[in-house]
């Protein structure tokens, strides 16, 4: 009771999860994780929930059925965070410099014909999501040696690949979470507990949208995992709109202004 409208729900996870209140910039970059990462549209983890639904189970069975969605392609940042930290022993083990570590990743994998976790996404160039994040991670003071690694290895993909090989948003909450002291499966954690804002949304509108059995030629969308279906045609939620104006952004920690989410 203590706790209760004293403090968030990002700062009670990380209570609960590590034992003490968080840091301000750490409870405020744990809210924008969890805001970014909530819901991503037709991906693997809605899909799955959807078609779970559509078989008339209750709310909570469609939930699960996403969640167990989320694997080693999927909702990954704690494969990404394991990159960073392996990374980095190598870096310090060796003696190697940032560039030579990053070059040294990126080229190993390419030649091994290994994915790189944390980079490239299915269903974009570059992930909208991950500026974001690392311009919170910044001004927040938050951004430390994983995410330096993290965009290196970024940086480096360009010689071996011929392009650049972006970070997607998995792979800067994986190095994020790492500089701010999240164990691997904590990250992991992390991504589920804001996933299942939008698990809960997609099962909910199955259940009182759809007609059931989601894969029948009768349904108006067949296929759920194309972006497409984001189009106008296919929309009918509630209008796009601007934030009003009294909800400013937050200043970073030592900015000034008042707020936020340690206060």
């Amino acid at each position: 009771n203590d706790l209760t409208g004293r403090v968030s729900f990002a700062e009670m996870a990380y209570l609960v999860w590590r034992g003490e209140l968080p840091p301000e910039p750490h409870a405020r970059m744990l809210d924008a994780i969890l805001v970014n990462q909530c819901e991503h549209a037709f991906s693997p983890s809605s899909a799955a929930c959807r078609f779970v639904t559509s078989g008339g189970v209750p709310l909570h069975v469609g939930v699960a059925g996403g969640l167990l969605a989320l694997g080693s392609l999927h909702g990954t940042a704690d494969r990404p965070a394991a990159l960073f930290k392996e990374a980095l022993a190598r870096m310090d083990r060796e003696g190697l410099t940032l560039e030579e570590t990053a070059r040294r990743v990126a080229g190993e994998a390419r030649r091994e014909g290994r994915r790189l976790p944390g980079y490239h996404h299915a269903q974009h160039i570059v992930d909208p999501r991950t500026a974001r994040l690392l311009e919170l991670a910044d001004a927040y003071g938050v951004a430390g040696r994983h995410v330096a690694m993290a965009r290196a290895i970024e940086a480096a993909t360009e010689e071996f690949w011929g392009r650049r090989i972006y970070l997607n948003g998995p792979g800067a909450v994986g190095a994020i979470c790492m500089d701010m002291g999240f164990d691997l499966d904590l990250i992991k954690g992390v991504y589920l507990l804001s996933r299942i804002v939008g698990l809960v949304a997609h099962t909910y509108e199955e259940m009182h949208r759809e007609r059931g059995w989601r894969a029948s030629t009768n349904a108006p969308i067949v296929q759920p995992l194309d972006l497409e279906l984001q189009k106008p045609e296919f929309y009918d939620g509630p209008p796009e709109r601007t934030l009003p104006p009294e909800r400013t952004p937050v200043p970073a920690p030592g900015a000034g202004g008042g707020g936020g989410a340690g206060r």
